[in-house]
């Protein structure tokens, strides 16, 4: 993994642990003994930050924003502890999934999206999406505004009606959240990626059930695909908040052996398996053939070949980055698996693969079909620039076993 991903791994880990301590009360901690902690790890990631800074791994702009979300994340952390009642009572399951599927996902979204702020180019700076007059961030309730704005302008474009989805999700507009969703439907189909999100917000539109149309989301995922983990984890909430036990134990005893690698998610489920079968008075029984095996180690695999092509040879440098990545032919617009190198590399062979997935419905073998992306980056970032060079091959079947060729030879205008 590179130094990039690894800071992004870094700091949605951050993100993630300090948004959800303070939404469930489950741990023995006390409040001052969480923002403690949450103080102790957080300064613990800047000063490793801040090494790689020193030993020139990581430029200043970078450090400053990485900065600024830790700042952030803390501050959010000291309102919500403002904000809640000593002793109150734990936030439900459902919760607890939506934030631990949003955070990442709406990070790596936007990022993908807007690329790094710190680093826009003049062209873009003139109307940047991520920041308000004066490079200042935009809040959440700007964003939406311009990413609303960006849609009346072009409502085709499903990467921006998914990222106002997300945005809704983290501002708690569930109800519109919801219909962005529905927009995006429309416009790439029945992909798990887009049910589950679209139920989710259904589901938080409802105050955590997992019902109706919610409900029906679910099922359709599960029709297509009965070993979804993130599709049992909702089925198995929704039989059991409308008392069907036997249901809801059947689903999470299908998803259980996909958790081998989580053993905290184990416990969970477990601890719910236990508690349903309780109420029932015995124990549920699930057929074999029913129950997923535990996933192969890589999951669906794809060997691509990436060339450029010599006629464009002299409008790059060698230290220029390639991107070279899978995204879903119809679907959701994040990337599914990704890999950085650079020219001097070229040609290259990378692998793709389910273990790169940046959420667990967005994986590889997920999909029926991709397309696959190499992209020279003269700025190193991940949004596509004006002047950048490309390549890419489609549909390619992600259970395949020949190697796929991906020629750059193309210029973005």
């Amino acid at each position: 993994m590179t130094l990039f991903w690894i800071l992004v791994a870094v700091m949605l880990l951050v993100a993630v642990g300090l948004l959800v301590p303070p939404l469930f009360g489950r741990r023995a901690l006390a409040d001052q003994d969480r923002r403690a902690q949450n103080v102790a790890i957080a300064r613990e990631r800047l000063q490793e930050l801040e090494a790689e800074h020193a030993a020139g791994n990581l430029d200043q702009a970078t450090l400053e924003q990485a900065r600024r979300e830790l700042e952030l994340a803390l501050a959010d952390d000291v309102a919500d502890a403002a904000d809640t009642p000593a002793g109150g009572p734990g936030r439900s399951p459902a919760m607890l999934a939506a934030i631990v599927l949003l955070v990442p996902a709406l990070a790596i979204g936007l990022y993908w999206m807007l690329g790094n702020p710190d680093a826009i180019n003049p062209q873009a700076a003139a109307d940047p999406l991520a920041e308000g007059h004066g490079g200042q961030q935009m809040t959440l309730p700007e964003m939406a505004a311009r990413l609303e704005q960006k849609l009346e302008e072009q409502p085709d474009n499903a990467q921006g009606w998914y990222l106002l989805g997300r945005t809704y999700m983290q501002m708690r507009r569930y109800g519109e959240a919801a219909k962005a969703f529905e927009k995006l439907h429309g416009l790439v189909g029945d992909e798990p990626g887009v049910l589950l999100p679209w139920a989710d917000a259904l589901a938080m539109q409802q105050g955590g059930k997992v019902s109706g149309k919610a409900f029906e989301l679910v099922q359709r995922v599960l029709e297509s695909n009965p070993h979804e983990p993130t599709a049992l984890w909702l089925a198995g909430m929704g039989y059991e908040q409308a008392g069907d036990h036997e249901q809801a134990v059947r689903h999470w005893k299908r998803l259980l052996p996909q958790l081998q690698g989580d053993p905290e998610a184990q416990k969970e489920v477990q601890a719910l398996i236990a508690k349903a079968e309780k109420a029932l008075g015995h124990t549920v029984e699930v057929d074999a053939a029913q129950v997923a095996k535990a996933p192969a180690a890589g999951g669906a695999r794809l060997s691509v070949t990436v060339d450029l092509d010599p006629a464009l040879r002299d409008q790059v440098s060698p230290e220029d980055t390639v991107f070279v990545f899978a995204r879903a032919l119809n679907g959701p617009p994040m990337p599914l698996a990704v890999v950085r190198k650079q020219v001097k590399d070229l040609p290259v062979t990378v692998t793709l693969d389910d273990s790169m997935a940046m959420m667990p419905q967005m994986k590889l073998s997920a999909f029926p079909q991709v397309r696959i992306e190499a992209r020279i980056s003269k700025s190193g970032q991940a949004t596509p620039r004006s002047g950048d060079l490309k390549g890419e091959v489609s549909p390619v079947s992600p259970g395949q076993q020949d190697s796929v060729e991906v020629r750059i030879d193309q210029r973005i205008p």
